[in-house]
């Protein structure tokens, strides 16, 4: 089971996202909790409202729960996963509403829920969220009998190899805007990587499909493409780390 997500501020975009027909066969609002609205947008609008009476700006925390492509999950199990990442992530009792997509046959569930706390009118603080996603699709794991999803993180890590990091959410969605696919992207500058022997040949191919090769704020090399949004080439170049990257590009820092 993949689990990922985050606060968020952009309400009126994730509510076109989420009641998008286009792009999902089916959506269907399952359920909502704590709030007067019913349906999506309203929701949004309802959570906003009550932030506006705090400090905080990211006012919602927004995750999406993936099982695996051929595991069917009952209303049952459903209920108990969304619980169950509800209680690692604190914000039990919180106001949320869930939304089910399907497409091509397959189905997630998105989780919305308020950060703030309308007994104290403070926000949740959300810290280390990718451990807590992690260690609840590791227990739903165990407890639905599902495949074990490979992790990054010490204890809660699968045997074998690091998993390849997926494009973040953010990603995804400007992807969707720009027509470049993050996926896509990736594979493109991963086979070049893989057919040059030194950073100078990486760079003149990049510049032969338009990419530029710029460096970030930490040093960090990153490629800007035909949209002109930033890459960064340790999260798309599949199987490489950022310091193994460092060396590969060293005689391209040297020219």
């Amino acid at each position: 089971m993949i689990i990922n997500g985050g606060s968020r501020s952009n309400g009126a975009f994730f509510a076109k996202h989420l009641a998008n027909g286009e792009h999902n066969e089916r959506v269907t609002l399952c359920g909502i909790r704590n709030l007067a609205a019913t349906n999506i947008a309203d929701a949004f609008r309802e959570m906003e409202a009550v932030a506006i009476g705090t400090l905080c700006r990211n006012y919602f925390y927004h995750a999406n729960i993936n099982p695996r492509e051929h595991e069917t999950l009952t209303q049952g199990q459903w209920d108990a996963a969304v619980t169950t990442l509800e209680r690692h992530l604190g914000l039990e009792g919180h106001a949320r509403f869930v939304v089910e997509h399907q497409k091509q046959g397959r189905i997630h569930r998105h989780v919305i829920w308020s950060r703030i706390d309308v007994r104290t009118m403070r926000a949740v603080v959300m810290t280390d969220d990718y451990h807590k996603h992690q260690a609840a699709a590791r227990e739903l794991e165990e407890r639905f009998n599902l495949d074990r999803v490979a992790s990054v993180l010490g204890r809660s890590r699968a045997s074998g190899p690091r998993p390849s990091r997926r494009p973040k959410t953010w990603e995804s969605f400007r992807g969707q805007k720009s027509g470049i696919d993050p996926h896509a992207m990736k594979e493109a500058l991963t086979r070049l990587y893989c057919e040059c022997s030194h950073g100078a040949e990486f760079a003149a191919r990049l510049s032969e499909r338009g990419w530029k090769l710029v460096t970030g704020s930490r040093a960090d090399f990153c490629v800007l493409d035909d949209a002109g949004h930033l890459h960064s080439l340790a999260r798309r170049i599949d199987g490489v780390t950022a310091e193994a990257l460092r060396a590969f590009m060293s005689d391209f820092l040297a020219v």
